[in-house]
């Protein structure tokens, strides 16, 4: 099997690209079989994908295995007056806002289709998703449970900023000016 990255902006999302990224997003996210599954990775790929990839700095990455989508990372440059970044404001401690907060890199989403993880495709669409950013922090937030995304990104240099800071999620940081040079 041969898995390729290809890193694209909003206007390569073409129908075929939006299929595929939903059937990753069901396979990940939801049952098949509900409908209101199919909603959701329908309003993902319609909805949530369209507004995030009209912000600064969208960058979508897509593997592809033996031709088929088996998963996607995305992100946009983070700033104040978006809702993540407004609500961590208020969630957050006053010094995690002012260091890593605003013309951050957040990575909104990274998934692998349940059929084709623990293949190193996730660590794969992650490095070419940061690889050669312009900015200096991103963040994230996920439950850091030493399953496979938090293993996945304390491996890579992500830190623990703040331990609960949505339900069981904590809100991950990585300075990006202390990866090493592509």
């Amino acid at each position: 099997m041969t898995t390729t990255v290809r890193t694209l902006g909003r206007r390569q999302i073409d129908p075929a690209l939006r299929e595929a990224l939903a059937r990753v997003y069901l396979g990940a996210y939801g049952d098949p079989a509900l409908p209101e599954s199919r909603l959701d990775a329908e309003n993902f790929v319609h909805s949530t994908l369209d507004r995030h990839a009209r912000r600064a700095g969208f960058r979508l990455v897509v593997a592809e295995t033996d031709g088929t989508v088996t998963g996607y990372g995305y992100g946009f440059t983070g700033r104040r007056g978006q809702f993540w970044s407004d609500w961590l404001t208020g969630a957050a401690p006053e010094d995690i806002v002012r260091e890593w907060v605003g013309d951050h890199f957040e990575l909104a989403d990274l998934v692998v289709h349940p059929d084709h993880r623990g293949q190193g495709i996730s660590g794969l669409l992650h490095d070419h998703l940061v690889a050669g950013l312009p900015q200096e922090k991103a963040l994230l937030a996920t439950v850091p449970d030493r399953g496979p995304a938090d293993r996945l990104y304390t491996g890579r240099g992500w830190q623990v900023l703040v331990p609960e800071i949505d339900g069981p999620k904590a809100l991950f940081g990585l300075d990006l000016r202390s990866r090493p040079a592509e």
